[in-house]
């Protein structure tokens, strides 16, 4: 008689935090919020004759990344909010549980190859979106496009792929979903909640742009749940977000 073995499960998803939940939703509109405070900066340089006026380039008023002031202050802000979450995070000892930081962690190719998967799923719902309101593809990518062709483009990388990625995945998909989801809503719901959270981070965009980031948002959701790995939403946010600079920079008009 042969035994037959059967592969190892994946790891899975138990979120494990010191905070409650309630605590938890306030750290996290802080470390979301706490970036305004850099905002203040921009009248006293503008009085010194440091920066002059942002120029919008959207709708809603958003400033373009082409300038260096408006570059270094939206690094400082991210920054500053990953700095929040992560020492938030250390209460008690558990950064690694709260933060799904534990290995073994996702390896860095499949990480990616999660991130095309969800670009493939939802890039055809997100152009449907834009054409049903009647709207240009690119409606929400002026403050972008203007960093992209500035000589600051490698900063619009950084901030869209390397920062935000990080403190938006340890923020959301890591502190945030750990403390809802060991509550009695369990995981999807908590997912839907965190990720609408996240989505109203991107107040200015038209709603076929926050559909997309809230669709978004559910589909890194289920890669925390699939990976129970940091790693792996982070490096898939990041491979979505350089497949829309790439997009940007090549095809806008």
């Amino acid at each position: 008689m042969t035994a037959t073995t059967e592969p190892a499960p994946g790891p899975a998803y138990r979120p494990a935090s010191p905070w409650h939940a309630g605590a938890a939703l306030l750290v996290a509109m802080l470390a979301s919020f706490a970036p305004l405070v850099l905002w203040v900066l921009g009248p006293i340089a503008e009085s010194a004759g440091l920066s002059s006026p942002p120029r919008p380039t959207s709708p809603d008023g958003l400033p373009p990344l082409s300038s260096p002031f408006m570059m270094a202050q939206m690094m400082l802000g991210q920054i500053l909010s990953l700095g929040i979450t992560w020492v938030a995070a250390g209460w008690r000892g558990a950064r690694a549980s709260t933060l799904q930081l534990a290995p073994p962690q996702t390896g860095w190719l499949q990480a990616a190859g999660l991130g095309v998967l969800l670009v493939v799923l939802i890039l055809p719902l997100e152009i449907l979106f834009y054409r049903l309101a009647g709207l240009g593809l690119f409606s929400d990518s002026g403050w972008l496009l203007e960093g992209l062709r500035s000589p600051l483009w490698w900063g619009v990388v950084i901030v869209a792929v390397v920062l935000a990625p990080l403190w938006e995945e340890i923020t959301f998909r890591g502190f945030l979903l750990s403390a809802l989801a060991q509550t009695r809503l369990g995981f999807w719901p908590a997912a839907t909640i965190s990720s609408l959270l996240w989505t109203f981070l991107h107040w200015g965009y038209t709603w076929p742009g926050l559909a997309s980031v809230f669709l978004a948002g559910m589909g890194l959701s289920w890669i925390m749940q699939r990976t129970a790995s940091m790693r792996a939403v982070v490096v898939a946010h990041g491979v979505i977000n350089a497949f829309s600079l790439t997009v940007i920079s090549l095809f806008a008009p």
